[in-house]
């Protein structure tokens, strides 16, 4: 009995330990502020981080930003060309960036994919476990992407999304192995709506009207 207890114990020590070691995350955060109206010219900068917890066997990585391209435009973006991931020197692993890194999907109009690789590169510095953007703590990831939007149309909500369930996006390790990568930090942005606008500016024309009047 006290080795089936044992066995027991045991096997679930090495599922929690498997389970752990596949604790990927994927955090998007934004300059935005919550409650916030933007009018049409206005700017929101994306960030995306992922956090490898210290793996050093990723083969592919993809995720999306999805966006409302009815409300916002993507502007522009920048972002590393590559993460070390495994410390030391010439020839060790990296991720890079795949030649569909930072481009529309094919056939989309709001998926912008953050797509990495495997590969071995010469020399390199960037160090995968190193301070990032959304955390000011050690945290063993780096920095994806930085995406800059702006208001094209204001009279909607316009959702921000990461999602790593959209067509193409994948977490895969060098076994073939698939584990699960946790995305976080979906946001609204607030535009106002045209009538409002409108019912402001006329508002603002009468009280102009009614004090050249007075005078």
């Amino acid at each position: 009995m006290r080795l089936l207890i044992t066995n027991v114990l045991a096997m679930a020590l090495l599922i929690f330990g498997a389970a752990s070691a596949s604790a990927f995350a994927t955090s998007m955060g934004s300059n935005y502020t919550g409650g916030s109206v933007l009018e049409t010219g206005d700017t929101v900068e994306v960030i995306v981080v992922f956090n490898t917890e210290g793996a050093n066997n990723i083969a592919l990585l993809s995720a999306s930003v999805l966006f409302n391209d009815a409300v916002m435009t993507w502007d522009s973006s920048a972002g590393p060309t590559y993460a070390l991931y495994v410390s030391g020197g010439k020839n060790n692993q990296y991720l890079v960036e795949a030649s569909t890194n930072l481009s529309l999907r094919a056939g989309t109009s709001n998926q912008i994919l953050l797509d990495w690789q495997n590969t071995a590169l010469p020399g390199g510095n960037r160090d995968g476990c190193g301070i990032t953007d959304l955390d000011p703590v050690s945290a063993c990831g780096f920095t994806m992407a930085v995406l800059t939007f702006s208001v094209a149309n204001a009279g909607d909500d316009a959702a921000f999304t990461l999602s790593n369930s959209s067509p193409g996006n994948i977490l895969q390790l060098q076994d073939g192995s698939n584990p699960t990568n946790t995305v976080s930090g979906d946001f609204v942005v607030t535009t106002p709506e045209p009538t409002t606008a409108v019912l402001v500016g006329l508002g603002l024309l009468g009280l102009g009207v009614a004090g050249r009047r007075r005078a």
